[in-house]
């Protein structure tokens, strides 16, 4: 039944992908009832087509071939209130092909965290003051802070990571923009039929702090304290305790930089004793238009055999695609890091990075990698993206490739 049901949407998708390359009117998605009705809600449809393969050296490979759908409703805002229900799902047409890493598949293949799920996957309720002094959000909702080192939605997996949570936004001058979110649970990536302990759930009482300040002439700065109170069936060995500073904005005409350090501890019920510290720093230049270029270096420490953890982050955006170190090593990791970006004839765009990764004391080489990023809009709701990451290991790292090819409808 599923294996049909997802041929006659992926029949469904090639035909209103080829309505909308033709022309076809989709411009108004609001539900209406009849003419003399206000327009009440917005629908919202996110459709993601993909196919991924990975391959980590001693295990077998992976081939998954999943769909996602993304099924909302918007109300349209009344007072400063607004709500918004969504449904996520996700198929897999053979699902013994890959290893979804949350304990239901072979555990033989290579990971791809894309498991079969369907789910409530949002609903939250919102009031923003007329001032805009204030807002507030309660409910199932994704969350991104800054560049989700520490908070994101996950949004390369099929499966997004939402808080269960109520959020407060503050704007108390001028440049100023300060965010507080209670989260009592954390619906991860791995669906909420996860068997595995260490992919189930998080439930706890997390505090997130983050404040930011616009004013300064040489960037914007933030300072950020996530106090992350964890327990899944695991344990509470992600508990943690971590405070930051970060500097970005621009350096010179077409150059941007980013400076930031913070430091972590043990936190809540954590059994593990450790104090780690991390840093990064980025710079980038408009080298011709059109081409640009990036260098950084991100270093994560480590103490007592802990190294420094980010277990709500989107981690797939850090320290290379091919995914090898979303769990940092128990000795820290180092990564220096460099990026080329252009976007070229037809606007199709291009990226290629190569890391090189250590330990948090440069003494033990971990290996390379290369990944390279070709995406093109297709139309204004359609859009194309091919993805590829191979890592090469070194003193025991496993050798990892991964390719994705997708198509994400948005509606």
């Amino acid at each position: 039944m599923k294996t049909r049901l997802f041929r006659l949407t992926a029949l469904w998708l090639f035909s209103a992908l080829c309505d909308s390359s033709m022309g076809g009117d989709h411009s108004g998605k609001t539900l209406v009832l009849n003419d003399a009705v206000p327009e009440l809600v917005d629908p919202t449809v996110d459709i993601r087509l993909r196919y991924e393969y990975g391959d980590q050296e001693g295990l077998d490979p992976s081939h998954a071939a999943t769909m996602r759908n993304r099924l909302g409703l918007l109300t349209r805002e009344f007072g400063g209130v607004q709500a918004f229900v969504e449904y996520e799902g996700t198929l897999a047409a053979d699902r013994d092909a890959y290893n979804p890493g949350n304990g239901n598949g072979p555990a033989n293949r290579t990971v791809i965290a894309d498991p079969e799920s369907h789910e409530m996957n949002q609903a939250w309720l919102s009031y923003a003051a007329p001032s805009e002094f204030f807002s507030i959000k309660a409910g199932r909702q994704g969350v991104n802070l800054d560049d989700q080192r520490y908070v994101g939605t996950v949004g390369w997996r099929q499966n997004m990571q939402t808080l269960d949570a109520a959020a407060l936004t503050l704007k108390p001058a001028e440049d100023w923009t300060v965010y507080y979110g209670y989260v009592w649970q954390v619906n991860r990536i791995f669906g909420s039929e996860a068997v595995a302990p260490l992919s189930t759930d998080f439930q706890g009482q997390s505090h997130l702090f983050n404040a930011k300040y616009e004013g300064l002439a040489i960037g914007t700065l933030t300072t950020y304290a996530y106090l992350l109170d964890l327990h899944n069936e695991a344990g509470d060995t992600t508990s943690s305790n971590s405070y930051g500073l970060r500097l970005a904005g621009d350096w010179i005409a077409g150059s941007n930089y980013l400076l930031e350090y913070a430091h972590q501890t043990d936190g809540a019920q954590n059994p593990l004793d450790y104090s780690a510290n991390y840093a990064r720093a980025e710079v980038s230049r408009d080298l011709v238009e059109g081409l640009n270029a990036s260098v950084g270096y991100e270093y994560l420490g480590s103490d007592n055999g802990v190294g420094y953890q980010f277990p709500l982050a989107t981690l797939h955006k850090f320290n290379g695609y091919a995914d090898r170190f979303v769990n940092t090593p128990a000795g820290g990791l180092t990564d220096l890091y460099s990026t080329v970006a252009t976007t070229v004839a037809g606007g199709i765009k291009l990226a290629m990075s190569y890391h090189h990764f250590w330990d948090d004391d440069l003494d033990l080489s971990f290996g390379n990698e290369v990944d390279l990023v070709v995406s093109k809009a297709l139309t204004e709701r359609v859009t194309v993206l091919a993805k590829g990451a191979a890592f090469q290991g070194e003193n025991g790292q496993p050798d990892v490739n991964r390719a994705t090819l997708e198509v994400d409808i948005v509606y």
